[in-house]
């Protein structure tokens, strides 16, 4: 567990073909079922390099969720909005993106990284949860990390989420949230 930012539950892809990307982690990898968020997000709060962003940007073009044991794979396809997830792409880099975290205080969290001069990325609420991204990336030595404040509905979905890859047997992998 990250002393500063929680533990880490989550390894993120960003990828240019969402179905592309399930198909493989499904087919190659034995991973799955994947679980399709439905877009838009229903965000209550967002924010973009610290500017209030509309509540409908089209930041995600699809998201998808699954478990191997303890550790979630987020799939990530950008939408056509500005954002970290198309910045990573238009730089010619795809793959693994952030870490997401668990973090207990919130505001604490975000407090101390600001005072330590770590750029937030991209900030919001959903009726899940509240996150940030942090620009904690340095090439070839650690990604992005998303902090996550979980709601106790998020933590019911990512254990049926869990609860479903640990009995997965390989039919219907993909889903709908």
């Amino acid at each position: 567990m990250s002393r500063i930012y929680g533990r880490i539950f989550q390894i993120a892809y960003v990828v240019p073909d969402l179905d592309e990307a399930v198909e493989h982690w499904t087919r190659n990898m034995g991973v799955g079922p994947f679980y399709d968020f439905p877009i838009p997000l229903p965000f209550e709060e967002l924010s973009v390099a610290d500017k209030a962003a509309p509540l409908d940007e089209p930041i995600f073009g699809g998201v998808s969720i699954s478990y191997s044991g303890d550790t979630m794979i987020e799939l990530i396809q950008p939408g056509i909005a500005a954002s970290t997830y198309r910045d990573f792409l238009e730089s010619g880099k795809s793959g693994v993106h952030h870490y997401g975290t668990w973090i207990d205080d919130y505001k604490a969290t975000l407090a101390q990284a600001r005072a330590d001069g770590v750029p937030v990325l991209l900030e919001g609420r959903l009726p899940l949860s509240r996150f940030a991204y942090l620009d904690t990336a340095r090439d070839g030595l650690s990604p992005l990390v998303e902090v996550i404040a979980p709601l106790p509905p998020m933590v019911e979905l990512f254990g049926m989420i869990k609860g479903e890859a640990d009995r997965w047997d390989g039919s219907d992998p993909r889903r709908s949230i």
